[in-house]
């Protein structure tokens, strides 16, 4: 099946595992820029949009449109790395076609919302974004979740990204997200699963990632100091770090 996903493809094809990169809500592949030059040296490096996000359309199925984007670029199995809902993604693709996921990277992620928890969330994201309209609503975003390096290098794309996402494109990708529920599917994922955390991340502190862990077979947790809860922009190089010395202990 060809993936009606857009996605950007970098690196050199190699005999290393290719890796799948997801974003989270309301932005798109471009919020992995500055992880590249430490992650595409020397394999290939797929960063996809999201259904509804960026360039991509909405679609019913995101487990089978992810596997499409592996077929597109013939790869029989990846690392799949995703930030807050890209790493709810990552997770269910890994239940879901395991023989397509070679380990996981979940970051900023949760297995579910208590329902009095999820409700409130949801209501106060996208009340926000209705009251103050997209543009300031992603001037917000930047200024309260990026820290002051990343607001500076990366806060003006991403500023944009979420500016320009229409106001209810944005608010069925919240209802789709605040509606996670891994926990029946945890313990079908076999593959290697590292959960990494920011330290000062107080959107899913690590508390959400040891909630993942007690469902897994294989699961690590690691915090990256000097983050929040978009750590692959707040600590680039530290985040590829991570995932690189996760990787050469499967590879």
């Amino acid at each position: 099946m060809r993936s009606r996903l857009f996605a950007e493809v970098t690196g050199p094809a190699s005999g290393l595992p290719p890796v799948l990169l997801l974003h989270s809500l309301g932005l798109d592949h471009s919020m992995w820029r500055s992880c590249l030059p430490f992650l595409a040296a020397d394999r290939r490096v797929i960063a996809a949009d999201l259904p509804g996000h960026g360039r991509s359309p909405s679609a019913e199925d995101t487990g089978a449109e992810l596997a499409g984007l592996l077929d597109d670029a013939g790869a029989a199995g990846a690392h799949v790395v995703g930030v807050s809902l890209g790493g709810n993604e990552a997770l269910a693709l890994a239940a879901r076609a395991p023989d397509r996921v070679r380990s996981v990277t979940a970051a900023g992620s949760f297995a579910s919302l208590d329902e009095p928890e999820r409700a409130a969330k949801l209501a106060a994201t996208v009340q926000r974004a209705s009251g103050l309209g997209m543009n300031r609503f992603a001037d917000a975003y930047v200024t309260e979740t990026l820290a002051p390096r990343a607001r500076r290098s990366d806060g003006p794309r991403l500023r944009d990204v979420l500016a320009g996402t229409p106001l209810e494109a944005y608010a069925t990708a919240a209802r789709r997200c605040f509606a996670t529920d891994l926990r029946p599917v945890l313990p079908d994922i076999g593959c290697p699963v590292l959960l990494l955390v920011g330290r000062h991340d107080t959107r899913t502190p690590r508390s959400c990632a040891e909630r993942i862990a007690t469902g897994l077979v294989h699961p690590q947790i690691r915090e990256i100091p000097a983050a929040g809860h978009l750590a692959n922009l707040d600590a680039p190089q530290t985040f590829a770090a991570s995932l690189r010395a996760f990787w050469s202990a499967l590879e």
